[in-house]
């Protein structure tokens, strides 16, 4: 099988290109290298089965060209930092909406029927069922999830009209290594430039369960594996739960800093919902669990971030 990856260089895109050589597959790395990094695809540099197109995916022909012979897609490219979309109106649209349009025309033209999607657990909103299970009404309360749910419905339309396969990844917050935004990354880079005192824009309340990166990568390929519908959703998480304030505790602890936290709370980053934790029975059915707990993924995320400090500087 012959794999096209967007954001192929990124945190978790990398993750899934490792992957796919590791079954066998050749894979097409598609990545414009805004956040993403040559460091995590350079190991693959002399793979046979591996190759890197540096491009945007607004650019609808070159995509198109690059996907040539490709049997199944990846798209994990996206617009990472939510919080941007409070005073950015565009942003999201054009690079969440608008380069899912542009993949799945690129799909259409080359006739590739299977693709995977990166969506994002906050299409939910402030819901009111906890755990929260796929079947909820989705109700974004940012712009980056409302275009991760309008992307979500663009592909379901696509499958329909086409007869293609899809499969939709609600994802939890991930963490692991080359891991270069959130929670993780910003206390690490935070208290390397002040030592002193942690400032933190939350109150330390918000509740999340994430899930480390090789938990992720297997929830993702076990799906894909073993379901074959159309239009295959998928929530992926964790059952630990963690506030914020504990979150920071367990990163303080992996890097041996002992600093005092101060949060400003109020203006509290504009993605952030109040409690944020998503069912994965589905995914347990197919014979998936987390295999790393919350704090074990946390030694192993900053332990990476140290030993490649340039990643925050």
């Amino acid at each position: 099988m012959r794999c096209l990856v967007t954001g192929g260089a990124g945190f978790i895109g990398s993750h899934i290109v490792d992957r796919i050589l590791k079954n066998g597959d050749e894979v097409l790395i598609y990545d414009r290298f805004s956040s993403g990094r040559t460091l995590f695809v350079e190991h693959h540099a002399k793979n046979k089965k591996c190759t890197l197109v540096k491009g945007d995916v607004l650019d609808t022909p070159k995509v198109t060209e690059a996907m040539k012979g490709v049997d199944f897609v990846f798209h994990i490219a996206s617009h990472a930092n939510a919080r941007s979309g409070f005073t950015d109106h565009a942003i999201d649209h054009m690079q969440n909406l608008e380069t899912t349009r542009s993949v799945l025309e690129a799909m259409y033209t080359n006739q590739v029927k299977k693709i995977a999607f990166a969506s994002t657990a906050l299409v939910y909103g402030n819901a009111r069922v906890h755990p929260t299970p796929e079947s909820y009404p989705l109700e974004p309360t940012s712009l980056y999830a409302a275009s991760k749910a309008a992307s979500e419905h663009y592909i379901q339309a696509y499958a329909s009209y086409y007869d293609w396969q899809a499969y939709i990844f609600r994802f939890a917050p991930f963490f692991g290594e080359r891991h270069t935004h959130g929670i993780i990354y910003d206390v690490v880079k935070k208290i390397k430039k002040n030592p002193s005192i942690l400032e933190l824009f939350s109150d330390g309340t918000p509740k999340r369960a994430p899930v480390y990166v090789a938990d992720g990568i297997d929830a993702i390929f076990k799906a894909i594996d073993t379901t074959h519908d159309r239009v295959n959703i998928f929530n992926v998480g964790n059952d630990e739960i963690l506030t914020v304030d504990e979150m920071v505790d367990l990163i303080l602890e992996a890097a041996k800093v002992t600093i005092k936290k101060k949060y400003l709370g109020g203006e509290k980053d504009r993605e952030d919902n109040d409690f944020m934790y998503v069912d994965t029975k589905k995914l347990k059915n197919l014979g998936w669990k987390p295999n790393f707990s919350i704090a074990e993924g946390v030694k192993r995320t900053v332990a990476y971030l140290e030993s490649n400090p340039h990643l925050v500087e």
